[in-house]
């Protein structure tokens, strides 16, 4: 059986070690700032309907969400 030449890997499966917990501190300070910058933004402009405002809160909460995902893993790569 032939291979395309960008197959390196011989075994079928390679153990997976799991997310560095640097991984997790890092994508955690990237989701505070976006959430800081959409609150910032919510402060200071104003919203021309109520389905912008809408819009821009529901961004902040999804960003809170993501942020308590982060903080989840990093409890557990931690333990």
């Amino acid at each position: 059986m032939l291979r395309p030449r960008s197959i390196q890997e011989l075994e079928p499966v390679k153990e997976f070690s799991g997310d560095h917990i640097q991984l997790s501190i890092n994508l955690l300070r990237q989701l505070q700032l976006a959430r800081a910058e959409q609150v910032e933004q919510l402060a200071t402009i104003e919203c021309k309907t109520f389905d912008e405002y809408r819009a821009r809160r529901g961004k902040i909460e999804g960003l809170d969400i993501a942020i308590n995902f982060c903080k989840e893993q990093q409890s557990k790569l931690g333990a």
